[in-house]
């Protein structure tokens, strides 16, 4: 089976909210139960139509039941095949499942196939290609089976449903349907690291990604330390007028001195707490990759 749907929540599919796909899966539940297969078909009919389209970010323990359906929508269909597949998607989402009584028989011929599949069901990743990298803008994350994608990497030989979604407002931008590893195009670039290009003449040209110092990581790094050396100035400073607290003879002169010392000792506290932050901002200030034209020959 391979096949890849796409689609906007927002124009190409027809509207498949989580209230729609929730009222499909408990009509197919009770046909299930109900041991009515043809009732069972009719919801699994608009549960295929829609999953490709679900405009709601979807979890993975929902998934793992919606991949379970589809697998007996498949099943039912006499696509023994198919069903494997979106059964070996479910147990890679939840591999403990079983069937209970009320839902399958004891002696149902599809049990031992969805038991195959349990053996099957291994969660070993395949990267799309050696170099290729997410590409996914900043507020926006890609969800594969309801979990956050880190890179191209899917296991194989089963369906994946794949959400473009944006952080700022948790929306659904766009949706995939995939087999195994075959993530849309626009998700992709071609993360390389080096290539080499022949230039005029027996120049050749090569371009190499370096890491970028992040233009505030100095700064950061100079004022904290200036700060956390203000705090301790300061903080010295306060052991003079302490001293001479302790020395006064008058009650006019001990407010003074106490006021002074006070304020010094609460002037230190915030240039140094003010600083380390800083220096720890500068610290953890990393630089992404840029590119950098060198090594003509």
């Amino acid at each position: 089976m391979m096949f890849l749907v796409g689609g906007t929540a927002h124009g190409q599919c027809p509207p498949y909210t989580a209230t729609q796909l929730g009222e499909d899966m408990a009509s197919m539940s009770a046909a299930l139960r109900a041991a009515s297969p043809e009732e069972f078909q009719k919801s699994g009919a608009a549960l295929e139509e829609g999953l490709p389209c679900i405009q709601e970010p979807m979890a993975p323990v929902v998934l793992a039941n919606v991949y379970r359906y589809m697998g007996l929508h498949a099943y039912f269909k006499a696509d023994e095949a198919q069903a494997r597949s979106w059964f070996r998607s479910a147990l890679e989402l939840d591999s403990t499942y079983d069937w209970d009584v009320a839902e399958l028989p004891i002696d149902d011929p599809l049990r031992p196939i969805f038991e195959e599949e349990r053996s099957r069901a291994g969660t070993e990743k395949v990267a799309v290609s050696e170099t290729a990298a997410l590409n996914v803008a900043d507020g926006k994350r890609v969800s594969v089976d309801g979990r956050m994608l880190s890179k191209p990497a899917l296991t194989l030989d089963r369906p994946h449903l794949v959400q473009l979604i944006d952080n700022s407002t948790n929306t659904v931008e766009s949706v995939w349907l995939i087999e195994g590893n075959a993530l849309p195009p626009q998700l992709i670039v071609d993360g390389g690291a080096a290539s080499v290009s022949a230039g005029p003449g027996n120049q050749t040209v090569f371009e190499r990604i370096e890491r970028q110092r992040p233009p505030l990581k100095t700064p950061a790094l100079v004022v904290g330390g200036t700060f956390m050396a203000a705090g301790i100035g300061l903080y010295a400073a306060s052991f003079s007028t302490k001293a001479k607290f302790d020395k006064a003879t008058t009650l006019e002169d001990a407010k003074g001195h106490r006021s002074t010392t006070n304020t010094l000792v609460v002037a230190a506290s915030a240039a140094f707490v003010g600083g380390a932050s800083l220096t720890y901002v500068g610290f953890m200030l990393d630089g992404g990759p840029g590119l950098a034209w060198t090594g003509r020959f």
